[in-house]
């Protein structure tokens, strides 16, 4: 099995997954990507998946080399390029263990620990209608990478 794989920068390493991972494959794709993994280098690996149909075993494949690239100090995110791959992530509450993104700018921002940009954000700029301010005496917003969940969640209270 031989997965592309390149440097984005000093930082980033990207490893290509362009075929859908299924029984015959998963071992050999998943000794690769471990197999690139350095103890020294990039602070980051990006998968880039290239397929629209993601099997239960990339998923299976993607969360185990989360693990083992964190056991090593390295982050992970994945490029889902396809709608339908996103779909599958997100429907599999993975969207945001996996850092997942459209494109690979957006990838490298998500392996840094930035949150994608909020849609009321980027209609704003593009000169569509603008939120209202906040109200006054109300918290400022979380931030982080993990912002949404880090809420605390009271039953009944929104």
């Amino acid at each position: 099995m031989f997965l592309l794989s390149y440097h984005l920068d000093a930082a980033h390493l990207v490893v290509e997954l362009g075929e859908v991972v299924d029984l015959d494959n998963e071992a050999a794709i998943e000794r690769e990507i471990v197999r690139l993994l350095p103890c020294c280098g990039p602070r980051a690996i990006i998968v880039d998946i290239r397929t629209p149909l993601l099997t239960p075993r990339a998923l299976g494949l993607l969360l185990r080399v989360r693990g083992q690239a964190e056991e090593r100090g390295v982050s992970i995110a994945v490029v889902a390029g396809h709608d339908k791959a996103r779909e599958i992530l997100s429907s599999a509450g993975l969207h945001r263990v996996l850092r997942v993104a459209a494109t690979l700018p957006g990838a490298e921002l998500r392996s840094r620990g930035c949150r994608p940009e909020p849609e009321a954000s980027r209609n704003a700029r593009s000169g569509g209608r603008r939120s209202a301010p906040p109200a006054a005496g109300s918290s400022p917003p979380p931030r982080g990478p993990y912002a949404d969940t880090s809420r605390p969640r009271i039953p009944g209270k929104r």
